[in-house]
């Protein structure tokens, strides 16, 4: 995990706003590069590669949420089962 996906989750989990490089939180939601990437509704969180899968993309849901995203052979997956580039999927509550 990468320092600046540490420094987000620790203030996403906190509920705080914080910014560090390409990645910004509000403390409810996390965006890189200005796309929403994780978002918390009713404390259900989801979150979605945002139609970049992007190894920067990765480390920041599965470091924030404890999720299983990856790629393979260029399409993305949650936990081992396939979803669209910018389909958001549950990861849990916050």
């Amino acid at each position: 995990m990468r320092k600046v996906t540490e420094q987000i989750r620790i203030a996403w989990r906190a509920g705080e706003s914080k910014s560090v490089g390409n990645t910004t939180t509000n403390g409810s939601s996390v965006w890189l590069h200005g796309n929403k990437i994780i978002k918390v509704e009713d404390g259900e969180v989801f979150a979605t590669f945002a139609g970049w899968h992007t190894r920067t993309t990765q480390d920041r849901l599965n470091g924030i949420t404890d999720g299983h995203f990856h790629t393979h052979k260029f399409q993305p997956f949650f936990n081992d089962q396939r979803i669209h580039d910018d389909e958001w999927v549950f990861v849990g509550s916050k």
